[in-house]
């Protein structure tokens, strides 16, 4: 019963970091139409601001892996959690687009291991058959903070204005500190020193062919739904569908919320079928399908876009399962850059991905005299396409 104790509370204060990374990842989505009109960016910038979060979240991957195996957890997440804070300080008080940039890189560096570093205390403290069901609960909780970031923080920006606002946040990273400082002594993970850097190791990994067949899907699988609750589903919703902020807000909610209930089902349903690549490609496919219409619609209702998103969020969360499958596939002592070299790839497509939509969404705007509707038709199809021939590779990958 003690041991279960430590584990629960262990789980709620892992909870809590990747509640971190998923607030500042997810925040830019309500922002993104008040930056555009207070710093007067075009798609293309707004979607470099977007992306650079995510890019500088995956180039850190490498070497978060290498600290995760070689030191202890605790100590890296703590360290970075300050990363954070300092991003987090520097965006409300920027005056010009690379401030700006500069703000959400430091952000997006420090959250690099907000759910790295979790989960390779869950793999260090519970044994492989559990990584799914407790990665499912940390990143279910930890996904409320994209709850948060909607909803929630666009009434705060109502009441106090977006800077202010945003400054308010800081004190998540702060609690969030204090939590692991206060609880860090209860979590039963010993430093791991006399581990090597191994850096052969990283060739090995990316040498695997299941490795190898998996990364397509690690690149277009999250990004497919994070591309529209981290930024485009709030232009596509103001844009094209014509929806105030107040709406835009709740629907994003919607996503985030069933996200969260898509995490810790999928945790659930992969422990008890064991079916690893069913469950990736079905999901994948229905994801693609809800995304290829959403594309192509043309003044829907408000319940119909609240349905699809809703959808859209709970579908999106089946790449816990991905991240599952990885853990079967690699043993114990290399699982920090094993977790983390995937990660690369899953952050650096959603960059890819929110960047390539406003490079396209500028360039039909630039050239074609076309309508908005058709601009975001063209721009968002990419993304069911890219899913599709994920999963062509994705079949040919082994379960162990």
């Amino acid at each position: 019963m003690k041991t279960l104790n430590v584990i629960f509370m262990t789980l709620l204060v892992l909870s809590f970091t990747y509640f971190i990374s998923q607030f500042y990842r997810t925040s830019l989505g309500i922002l993104s139409n008040e930056m555009s009109t207070e710093f007067n960016l075009n798609p293309e910038q707004i979607g470099r601001l977007g992306g650079i979060f995510f890019l500088s979240f995956a180039l850190v991957q490498i070497p978060i892996g290498i600290l995760l195996d070689r030191f202890n957890a605790k100590s890296i997440i703590i360290g970075f959690l300050i990363v954070i804070y300092c991003g987090t300080l520097m965006f409300p008080v920027a005056t010009n687009y690379n401030t700006l940039l500069l703000a959400r890189a430091l952000q997006g560096i420090g959250c690099g291991v907000c759910l790295m570093g979790p989960l390779v205390i869950i793999s260090k403290l519970a044994p492989k058959s559990k990584f799914a069901l407790y990665s499912g609960v940390v990143m279910g909780l930890g996904g409320l903070g994209g709850l948060a970031a909607t909803y929630p923080f666009n009434f705060l920006i109502e009441i106090h204005g977006w800077r202010i606002s945003f400054l308010l946040t800081s004190f998540f990273i702060l609690l969030n500190l204090i939590t692991i400082i206060l609880f860090s002594k209860r979590i039963p993970l010993k430093s791991a020193n006399n581990i090597s850097l191994n850096l052969q190791a990283f060739a090995n990994i990316i040498k695997n062919k299941n490795f190898l067949y998996m990364l397509p899907m690690s690149v277009f699988g999250y990004s497919s739904f994070a591309f529209l609750l981290t930024l485009w589903g709030s232009k596509y919703l103001s844009i094209v569908q014509s929806y105030d902020s107040n709406f835009i807000s709740i629907s994003l909610m919607i996503m985030a919320l069933s996200w969260t209930i898509g995490s810790i089902s999928f945790g659930f349903l992969e422990n008890k079928l064991k079916k690893k690549k069913i469950i990736v490609l079905t999901s994948a496919v229905f994801l693609a399908l809800l995304i290829f219409i959403l594309s192509f619609l043309e003044g829907a209702e408000k319940e119909i876009i609240l349905v699809i998103f809703l959808l859209i969020g709970f579908t999106g969360a089946f790449t816990l399962v991905l991240i599952s499958h990885y853990r079967s596939l690699f043993d114990e002592e290399i699982i920090g850059k094993v977790l983390t070299t995937a990660n690369l790839f899953n952050f650096s497509g959603v960059f890819f991905v929110q960047w390539l939509i406003g490079f396209v969404l500028f360039k039909l705007e630039s050239y074609f005299e076309l309508s908005a509707k058709i601009n975001f038709a063209i721009a968002f199809s990419c993304v069911p396409l890219f899913l599709i021939i994920s999963c062509y590779f994705y079949m040919k990958t082994n379960e162990k």
